[in-house]
């Protein structure tokens, strides 16, 4: 019992020498931090973190403007088409989740599905533009109009103000819009919309006031790699930033190196009198350098024209110097060893560049596995913005066509990659031998025709008239059973519309 009471103290004692500030990711805007236990309680000032990206800088990022990353940045907006292309490039499919009946076509249910699938394709440019901002910035907005039209704000210029109660609780949302005569702050509350209007010039000011017909503010955030206590995202660049920067150096020493190769220096080698050798080589001419110092050395230089003749001293003689010719397989491997890291980190396959997949690489069929379900998954984390995104915009065309349902939505995307048409074949021709599928669902999956019910109907109504006019008095039925069968006293009917006999 003592040594215990002992272990005990001993713990305390460790607990009050740590209560000191200590710094985490998770917790990166913790103020003060106490560490206590059992009858103490762990307390911080702050555990929502708050910080919002650079925007600016990764804008330049990945236009290639940042300073220090002209080259390596270039993989920043290959990235984002990428994330982007594979995510949302084929579209998105949201309907109600209470399906209408598709047979009627006044089902108002059947109607509300069309209406929501024509504005997704119409508006597909810009969810692909907002999408790779999501990734690239780590932040987007999307607002959906009284009109039903998208607008996309820079994010930063949108500022979002939340319950001090609850952070996950938004009470507010402006957008300022700077132009070179005014600024415009457009303020969203779930009761109203505010839009204020000041001159640069003179300060004059104008507030209109609007009734949010909406009951909700009507902006969509997307967040890219957003932890459970932070109310903005992270760049998809943003830990990829080191490696840009490595990538852009070796580069350029790469292109420095064959420049310096593409025109060698002329060294003159073990000249006993230097001085009496530049004297016999004039005219020469006197430049410049820094030293590591930083400070400027005079160094002269001799004139080598095209036919010149060299007059060397004893001992010496010219030669043109440069790097080793084997020095460019180094970058090009350093270059290869960091473009293998980037990848790894993205999770973005190496034949997705379009690049041959190196020997002792993973195969093509096996990083197209885990890239498959990272697509799935970043799919699964945009479903909450677009369906939300989609509410608002059926509440806009509920105000104008009452025809529109208002109701729960649900989000299904395409097949991600198509099934080859062989094996695609095979499994229906098995579904339909087994009595799996219908016909109109088989004709659904080969994507033949638009409107697979009533390929289907016209089919059959066929294949009973051709029956009725080559079996008028027969059981059509009958006589496919006795054409399979052997009996030699069967004979086969003629079809009176074809001279040559059945």
């Amino acid at each position: 019992m003592a040594n215990i009471l002992e272990r005990i103290d001993e713990f305390f004692a460790i607990e009050s020498a740590a209560e000191e500030p200590i710094q985490e990711i998770i917790g990166r805007t913790v103020l003060g931090d106490t560490q206590v236990s059992f009858l103490k309680s762990r307390t911080r000032v702050k555990t929502v973190d708050e910080t919002i990206p650079d925007y600016e800088y990764y804008d330049k990022l990945r236009r290639g403007k940042a300073r220090g990353y002209a080259l390596g940045s270039l993989f920043a907006k290959r990235i984002e088409n990428i994330y982007a292309s594979w995510t949302m490039g084929d579209g998105v499919f949201v309907k109600l989740q209470e399906a209408g009946d598709e047979e009627s076509e006044d089902d108002p249910r059947v109607y509300t599905d069309a209406q929501l699938a024509d504005f997704l394709n119409k508006e597909l440019p810009t969810l692909l533009q907002v999408v790779r901002d999501k990734f690239g910035l780590g932040d987007q907005y999307v607002v959906v109009n009284v009109d039903g039209s998208l607008s996309v704000p820079s994010p930063d210029t949108v500022e979002v103000f939340r319950n001090e109660l609850d952070y996950r609780d938004i009470i507010a949302v402006e957008i300022t819009t700077k132009t070179e005569k005014t600024t415009i702050v457009d303020r969203y509350t779930p009761e109203q919309r505010t839009i204020t209007v000041k001159k640069n010039v003179g300060g004059a000011e104008e507030t209109f006031t609007f009734s949010n017909l909406f009951g909700r503010i009507p902006i969509v955030h997307l967040a890219y790699g957003m932890s459970a206590n932070e109310t903005n995202g992270h760049s998809v660049h943003e830990q990829l930033v080191p490696l840009y920067d490595q990538y852009d150096e070796v580069v350029f020493k790469q292109l420095d190196g064959v420049k310096l190769l593409g025109a060698p220096m002329l060294a003159i080698e073990g000249l006993d009198d230097l001085t009496a050798v530049i004297n016999l080589n004039e005219p020469s001419e006197t430049s410049q350098y820094k030293d590591k110092d930083g400070n400027l050395v005079d160094r002269q230089e001799l004139n080598i024209d095209e036919n010149a003749v060299l007059l060397i001293g004893k001992g010496g003689h010219a030669l043109f110097v440069a790097p080793p010719v084997g020095f460019s397989a180094d970058t090009q491997q350093a270059l290869k060893t960091l473009f293998y890291m980037m990848l790894e980190h993205v999770g973005i396959p190496e034949w997705i560049w379009g690049t041959q997949v190196s020997s002792g690489r993973s195969s093509t069929d096996t990083q197209l596995t885990q890239w498959t379900k990272d697509v799935q998954a970043m799919r699964g984390s945009d479903e909450k913005w677009i369906r939300e995104m989609c509410e608002l915009w059926i509440i806009t065309q509920k105000l104008v066509d009452p025809k529109i349902v208002v109701d729960e939505l649900a989000v299904s995307w395409p097949e991600l990659l198509p099934v080859e048409a062989a094996m695609l074949l095979e499994q229906l021709r098995f579904t339909l031998e087994n009595n799996i599928l219908t016909k109109q669902a088989t004709l659904e999956l080969l994507n033949l025709v638009d409107d697979a019910a009533l390929a289907v109907e016209a089919a059959e109504k066929e294949m009973d008239a051709e029956q009725e006019r080559l079996f008028p008095d027969g059981d059509s039925n009958q006589f496919n059973r006795r054409l399979l069968s052997d009996d030699p006293e069967y004979q086969r009917p003629t079809d009176p519309t074809r001279p040559d006999g059945p």
